[in-house]
């Protein structure tokens, strides 16, 4: 027999090892764009993700759910005083808008 059993395995090791490096190295610059492109890509998916996912940072949305059911119940409410009605408004809407912020900018 020619190879043996050892030989035979250590050749086709050497051989992937070979073929391996040798693809890897043909590929080169062009791969490498590829692969970033692919990565950029994966990144913007998983930004559009997380920017619709609810369940990151559940506590500043529920307390965003909250705020505008305040806001909603008192602006129907017909026995508060005008002048507590608008500051409570006026202390909501600026509480909404900070928390909004905090969110589009995480």
């Amino acid at each position: 027999m020619l190879f043996s059993t050892k030989k035979l395995a250590v050749w086709a090791v050497t051989g992937v090892v070979a073929f391996g490096g040798m693809a890897a190295m043909a590929a080169g610059p062009q791969a490498r764009a590829l692969r970033e492109k692919e990565e950029r890509r994966d990144k913007a998916e998983a930004e559009r993700d997380r920017k619709h996912d609810k369940n990151d940072h559940p506590e500043v949305w529920v307390a965003i759910k909250q705020l505008r059911d305040a806001r909603e119940q008192i602006v129907k409410s017909k026995h508060e005083k005008e002048r507590y009605k608008s500051a409570a408004l006026a202390a909501i809407d600026a509480a909404l808008t900070e928390c909004e912020a905090l969110m589009a900018r995480d």
